[in-house]
């Protein structure tokens, strides 16, 4: 999905500026998404609350509602992180329509709360699985060309859930 970059493999140091971009990429990209992880991860006890009947339809939807407002200025975040270094340049766009993705999920989950249509829920989580690897192997091609260490918890981008679930554990 995503190339290689322009790297000539020619054994030519790094560019203090390709280092430069790629810290400062990740620097303004990591606060987004560890942000946008933690907003997520509420939502689970809320589908849990609705699904043992602790909340009702109404209650429910509106604190979906919130973390999809919530998620929007992270969705726009997320687009507008610059610089980017050339060869994330596709990574980067990719990635950050996995946000969009993740919006038309949660505004979907929101209508289908009342009535429990699960079944017409977008489909978006394996897609989007895809793409984060995909980002995330690219994020770890271009710190290993210009040596640029990346936080740990980048490995497990596109590990685990994407998506909240209404089954829970059952999906």
């Amino acid at each position: 999905m995503v190339g290689c970059g322009g790297s000539s493999g020619g054994g030519s140091a790094p560019r203090p500026s390709d280092r430069q971009a790629l810290s400062a990429y990740v620097g303004r990209i990591e606060p987004l998404r560890h942000g946008v992880n933690k907003l997520l991860d509420g939502a689970d006890p809320i589908l849990g609350a609705y699904r043992e009947g602790r909340l009702s339809a109404p209650a429910t939807q509106l604190r979906l509602r919130r973390i999809e407002h919530r998620f929007a200025h992270y969705e726009a975040g997320v687009a507008a992180v610059r610089p980017i270094p050339p060869d994330l340049m596709a990574a980067q766009r990719a990635y950050a329509h996995t946000y969009v993705l993740e919006d038309a999920y949660l505004r979907a989950l929101i209508t289908a709360v009342p009535g429990r249509r699960w079944n017409r829920l977008p489909q978006v989580e394996a897609r989007q699985r895809r793409v984060l690897v995909a980002w995330r192997d690219a994020l770890a091609l271009e710190a290993a060309r210009v040596e640029v260490p990346l936080p740990d918890d980048i490995q497990i981008a596109g590990n685990g859930e994407i998506t909240p679930s209404p089954l829970g554990e059952e999906s």
